[in-house]
């Protein structure tokens, strides 16, 4: 059922239209974005990950030849994220065994010991680093990897710091240590502005998202809070190829979204369920 469908089916069932919209007109870039591992190095209290009241459900790990089988069948561009990729064992094998004409990035926070995985990739990768000074990781092991990488010519990065109230303390002392040392970090906004994310009083919402999340397991979700949480599962693309790109439900836990679910493609009629604003 399309978006406008199911918001028209709701407001009939309950003699209510919406009572507003929420929206991200980004057009879906077409990529996978895959979770192999959900675990991490750090527990900072602004990640995304950690809104939901919960830790991370526990999935199963596929093996890097499963994930490359699928990737490549699936023919489109993949970004890793997590969770920590590195901590996933076998990511260098699963980034070189990715079809040369698709790009690869990862999202890290660069505080593990790295150059020998480094190393071992073999291909172009775009790597997307967040430093994170309130689990006060080793600045010198980050800048060591952060050096040992863009030394690399197959690889290339943005860095950034997350500006949260949590990281202020020490943001600014630990960005200035770094580019003292010639690399530059820069700030990034606090994700945690979306209302849908950090609620007591849950609402309903008809929410279409188009997007490829994909839990470690090959499972793919609607939105990283499911993801997260473990909760409806769609298709599973270790098993089958990929269904279509939107996915849209009636979901009655908007309020409890992850920060970062509002960001892509993404469309939001919210109902109050009679609670006053």
């Amino acid at each position: 059922m399309t978006f406008e469908k199911l918001v028209s089916s709701h407001s009939h069932q309950t003699s209510s239209p919406p009572d507003r919209h929420c929206s991200n007109p980004a057009k879906f870039d077409g990529h996978l974005r895959i979770y192999p591992t959900l675990a991490c190095n750090l527990r900072c209290d602004y990640c995304v990950n950690e809104q939901m009241g919960q830790r991370p459900a526990v999935f199963s790990q596929a093996s890097p030849e499963a994930w490359v089988q699928a990737i490549n069948r699936e023919g489109r561009h993949v970004v890793l994220t997590g969770g920590e990729p590195f901590l996933y064992p076998g990511l260098s094998e699963l980034i070189n065994g990715v079809n040369a004409d698709l790009k690869v990035r990862v999202y890290t926070n660069f505080c593990l010991s790295l150059r020998d995985v480094l190393d071992r990739i073999q291909r172009p990768v775009h790597f997307f680093i967040s430093w994170h000074p309130q689990q006060r990781a080793d600045r010198d092991t980050f800048l060591d990897n952060a050096f040992h990488m863009l030394d690399n010519p197959l690889f290339t990065a943005d860095m950034h710091a997350i500006d949260a109230e949590e990281t202020r303390a020490g943001l600014d002392a630990d960005l200035d240590y770094f580019l003292k040392k010639g690399l530059t970090v820069t700030k990034d906004d606090d994700q945690r502005t979306f209302d849908g994310s950090c609620q007591t009083a849950l609402k309903t919402a008809v929410c279409s998202k188009i997007i490829y999340l994909i839990g470690p397991d090959g499972t793919r979700f609607q939105c990283v809070s499911r993801l997260i949480r473990k909760d409806r599962p769609m298709e599973n693309m270790l098993k089958s190829p990929l269904a279509t790109e939107e996915a849209v439900s009636l979901c009655p836990d908007f309020g409890n979204c992850a920060p970062c679910d509002i960001l892509g493609q993404t469309q939001m009629a919210v109902y109050n369920n009679g609670q006053e604003e």
